[in-house]
């Protein structure tokens, strides 16, 4: 069955194909095994559910997905350079992705052991610092391990297997998110959100053991390294002076980040307007991965053939219509609607922000490529705390019509003002 959704390209080295078919697999059950295992602590859903029942108010909440992006953020630059002529990458995307579930784990002990034991301010805090850890080293694992995927998949398949890894992992999930509903509801507090945190990392640590398997070819770079001491700054400067097009996109995708920085607030603000309980999270969590399966099938697809630009522009939409239904829907029915879009818009994202950025880039400046955009556009995540403080005041309303023009603006730029790679060759 996968080899036909991911057929060999007919160019592809007759010698490398067992590797490549081999390399394929364990890349769709790593991916498959990851998204069921975070669908129990889902950072749109179930995280900010769990701040609020921990005590914690309209900032608090703001600061989930704030925190979360920038730790999966900041790394990236301070390694980029470090990693840009390293010929295997492989033991740091093992060794930090180890690390990575770990902290699920001890997200797990601690809230079965401290909560209810500390105040519920230093609770709040100690979460979202366990947070802000489990997302950094996810980051730390994440540029090795993308540039482990980029060397050992075909760049027509990289979207399309994207699509398929989140699609089978959501597709299991979307029961999974009724059985959060259930551990909430039949497990007391804080034994429940232990629960899912313990739950969360089996199912990582399964997918782990097929991420181990990945194998990779050395990479021969085209000149010897330069030496001393690598200078970021310099390095940084010098792209972003030559190649302009990657200089709009990073502005587009700074906007894109401010729509999706909102999105920590839409299952609070529907259990407040509807008066749900906390178990509600998940069925938020449900149709989020329902909606990811349509979204992974259709979006995989569409990255594939016709680029990852348009995907890009779809999430774009997405997060903004997401918002616009937060503020105009009139029940809690039509509220699941903003689940739908939020999911399409999350998991295009992750199909299609950084195989875009790869596709900008020569194979031996990619680390750099990603570490530039993720840490350059992270400050435009600090605009969620700017909801959180602007809520009380404001209300939701006034947060989600401007999440939606963000989201829209970054849309009409994407289109406008960014060319698609895979159709110019860079500028100097």
């Amino acid at each position: 069955m996968l080899s036909r959704l991911l057929p060999t390209p007919a160019d592809h080295p007759p010698a490398g194909v067992p590797a490549l078919r081999r390399n394929l697999f364990m890349h769709f059950m790593d991916g498959s095994f990851y998204v069921l295992g975070m669908s129990f602590v889902a950072v749109p859903t179930v995280y900010p559910v769990f701040v609020r029942e921990l005590g914690g108010g309209s900032l608090a909440v703001g600061s989930v997905q704030v925190l979360w992006m920038l730790g999966l953020n900041i790394p990236a630059a301070f390694m980029a350079l470090r990693m840009r002529r390293m010929p295997l990458f492989r033991g740091p995307m093992v060794y930090w992705s180890l690390v990575h579930r770990l902290m699920l784990l001890l997200s797990g002990a601690v809230a079965a052991i401290v909560v209810g034991r500390a105040s519920p301010g230093s609770s709040v805090t100690l979460f979202l610092i366990l947070l802000f850890f489990t997302a950094f080293f996810g980051s730390l694992a994440g540029l090795p391990w993308f540039q482990v995927y980029s060397k050992t998949v075909p760049v027509r398949l990289r979207g399309r297997l994207m699509g398929l890894r989140q699609l089978s992992g959501s597709a299991v999930a979307a029961l999974g998110g009724y059985a959060v509903g259930l551990i909430i509801a039949a497990v007391p507090f804080p034994y429940n959100f232990s629960s899912l945190f313990f739950t969360g990392f089996a199912f990582t640590m399964v997918s782990f053991v097929f991420l181990a398997r990945v194998q990779e070819e050395p990479t021969t770079y085209p000149s010897p390294e330069t030496e001393g001491k690598p200078d970021i700054v310099g390095e940084v400067t010098r792209i972003l002076r030559k190649d302009r097009n990657f200089r709009r996109f990073l502005a587009t995708d700074a906007l894109l980040l401010m729509s999706l920085s909102a999105a920590s607030f839409y299952p609070i603000h529907a259990m407040e307007r509807f008066a749900l309980p906390p178990s509600a999270a998940g069925t938020f969590s449900a149709v989020v991965m329902v909606s990811s399966v349509a979204a992974n099938i259709v979006f995989g697809a569409v990255a594939d053939h016709a680029g990852h630009r348009a995907t890009l522009i779809i999430v774009a939409l997405c997060s903004a219509m997401a918002a616009l239904t937060a503020f105009a829907a009139p029940n809690v029915f039509l509220y699941g609607f903003v689940f739908m879009f939020l999911a399409a818009a999350i998991h295009t994202h992750a199909i299609s922000r950084m195989p875009f950025v790869a596709e900008m880039s020569d194979e031996h400046e990619r680390p750099l490529y990603i570490g530039i955009t993720n840490t350059l556009t992270s400050p435009a995540l600090l605009t969620g705390v700017l909801w959180g403080l602007a809520v009380p005041y404001l209300g939701y309303a006034a947060v989600f019509v401007m999440t939606a023009a963000f989201g829209a603006a970054s849309a009409l730029l994407l289109r406008a003002t960014v060319t698609d790679p895979r159709h110019q060759s860079r500028k100097g």
